[in-house]
């Protein structure tokens, strides 16, 4: 579902861009389809959503229940951990 989040030329997905990083983190994204379309061959898929049964979680290749405004801040943390180390 289209939350209003970024305007449709800015989207990933059937309507928008199609993209192909070696890393794609999908931060709160249910999976729909059209969503998958625009991702699906990222090298790397990390999946993080609240809802332990969104279809995200079938394509990435790792997965993070939980609230992404929890979970992205920890991630950050530790990754400026690994940066400065």
């Amino acid at each position: 579902m289209d939350a209003g989040y970024a305007t449709h030329g800015k989207q990933i997905g059937q309507t928008g861009k199609v993209v192909n990083p070696k890393l794609y983190i999908a931060c709160g994204v249910s999976g729909a389809i059209q969503h998958l379309v625009g991702m699906r061959t990222s090298k790397v898929i990390v999946a993080i959503n609240k809802d332990p049964n969104a279809p995200i979680f079938q394509t990435a290749d790792y997965g993070i229940v939980g609230d992404l405004f929890e979970v992205v801040p920890r991630l950050t943390e530790e990754a400026k951990k690994l940066l400065h180390a």
